[in-house]
């Protein structure tokens, strides 16, 4: 007798989500939650304001500054011109990373996610992969009119121009030290699983850390400020002519990657090995 002849009809197989599934489930919850649009114009907001800030004060003030100075800024005025709102932009999308994990624990979304996807941890992969791309065109997007106020305000003391190659590395520069700095906070979400834990924890390894370091003796406090994800996202914006830096751009660009990767990896273990709550 079958299941058609005692007029049962037979569950259907559950359909486990692929990973493109599941970075369409990213994506709807990125653009549909308000945290990821404030943070995300926060960004926009202190890196255009603080470039405008920066450089207004640079050019008024250019008269004032020693042969050393000048010479930084004409050696690389792209990077000067960016730097500033690097330094505060990041805070915005490290806080959207620690936000997009965190407070799926917090809710208790996390839930229903580990219940479509019992392996979990590509939950995590859609996770970031969806939240880089996002950050990485937004980024972009904040540098380039950044760039064009900055150079504008600062013509007189260095002439740069958005199709120089330089000004490229640097433009495409600031949207990767974004995208890493938010995928750093994606992972310190996972780990910590708080909100308010994660942006503290985060705000210490972006702010409070290398004023910390800085007291250690000699040489060793600049190798340590030097390591950090801040430290290494402001240094890959510039072209490498500082002769006074502890590494160079390369370096740093490595470093802030193996931040990245570590952090990611020490949050792919928590959600696959940590129970839900």
């Amino acid at each position: 007798m079958t299941a058609s002849d005692t007029g049962v009809i037979a569950p259907a197989a559950a359909r486990v989500p692929r990973f493109g599934d599941l970075c369409r489930s990213e994506w709807t919850k990125i653009r549909t939650v308000r945290s990821s649009a404030w943070s995300l114009s926060a960004m926009a907001l202190l890196s255009l304001g603080f470039t405008v800030f920066v450089s207004s004060a640079l050019a008024s003030s250019w008269s004032t500054w020693n042969a050393a100075d000048k010479a930084r800024f004409t050696a690389d005025p792209v990077g000067v011109i960016l730097e500033p709102g690097a330094t505060f932009g990041q805070l915005a999308v490290g806080v959207l990373g620690v936000l997009l994990m965190a407070s799926e624990y917090s809710t208790g979304m996390i839930r229903a996610s580990m219940l479509a996807t019992p392996r979990r941890t590509p939950i995590l992969a859609a996770k970031a992969v969806v939240f880089a791309v996002v950050v990485f065109v937004s980024a972009v997007g904040v540098a380039v009119p950044a760039f064009l106020v900055g150079s504008a305000l600062t013509s007189e003391q260095a002439s740069t121009s958005l199709g120089d190659a330089g000004t490229v590395r640097a433009v495409l520069a600031f949207g990767v030290f974004m995208t890493l700095t938010g995928l750093i906070g994606l992972g310190i979400g996972a780990i910590v699983r708080h909100p308010a834990g994660g942006i503290g924890a985060m705000a210490t390894l972006q702010y409070v850390a290398p004023l910390l370091l800085s007291l250690l003796p000699g040489s060793l406090a600049e190798h340590f400020v030097a390591a950090l994800p801040a430290t290494s996202g402001q240094v890959i914006l510039s072209n490498g002519s500082d002769v006074n830096g502890i590494y160079p751009p390369l370096a740093c660009l490595g470093i802030l990657m193996a931040w990245t990767a570590v952090l990611l990896a020490a949050g792919f273990v928590s959600v696959k090995r940590r129970d839900v709550p």
